[in-house]
């Protein structure tokens, strides 16, 4: 079983790039949800996606009946969530050119990977005002972990910033946000300190 599946064993789907079809893990909504709740002690009325694909995670948060939108740098050529582009639920563009983002999730999946270190300070400022952050990506802890069961873990030609475990919880603090690392959902927690 490939280390995605053991990883992240919530949720997948298909989608289908420029190159063909692919795999995309991913923490439900829901998960994400009940999360907030046991920090904030009220459910979550907002979701925001940094990198949001093909909308599949928006239109989930929206069925919980928050007010859920999204951004991400492409489009991709098929997709059953036509309508959250339509609508401008989800936008093309980057994070860099948004105004921060008021949310009270906001759901990266794998996207800070996808900035060098000297824009990852910009990208986090976007997120201050938000109430949390939740941030899934590789580490090099599993890049190690995915090549020792036989798996390599590239999912596109952009080179990626891959960092330990610890480099992330630094330059969440050093940025402003108190984080931790929740086991049960393999994913970085980081709430702004105001």
């Amino acid at each position: 079983m490939h280390y995605y599946y053991t990883k992240y064993p919530y949720l997948n789907y298909n989608y289908r790039d420029t190159d063909g079809w692919h795999k995309m893990f991913s923490i439900p909504p829901e998960m994400l949800a009940t999360e907030f709740e046991k920090i904030f002690h009220q459910p979550p009325k907002s979701f925001f996606d940094c990198g949001a694909a093909t909308g599949v995670i928006v239109r989930r948060a929206q069925r919980l009946g928050m007010d859920a939108w999204g951004i991400d740098v492409k489009k991709y050529p098929y997709m059953d969530t036509e309508e959250l582009f339509k609508s401008g639920k989800i936008q093309i563009k980057s994070i860099l050119d948004c105004d921060p983002i008021h949310a009270d999730i906001v759901y990266c999946n794998g996207t800070l990977t996808y900035f060098t270190e000297s824009e990852l300070p910009r990208v986090l400022d976007k997120f201050k005002i938000a109430k949390s952050l939740f941030a899934i990506h590789n580490t090099t802890e599993d890049v190690v972990a995915a090549r020792q069961n036989g798996d390599e873990l590239t999912t596109c030609s952009k080179p990626r910033l891959i960092k330990p475990r610890e480099w992330w919880m630094e330059t969440f603090n050093k940025n402003g946000f108190a984080s931790k690392y929740i086991n049960s959902l393999q994913c970085f927690c980081a709430i702004p300190q105001r």
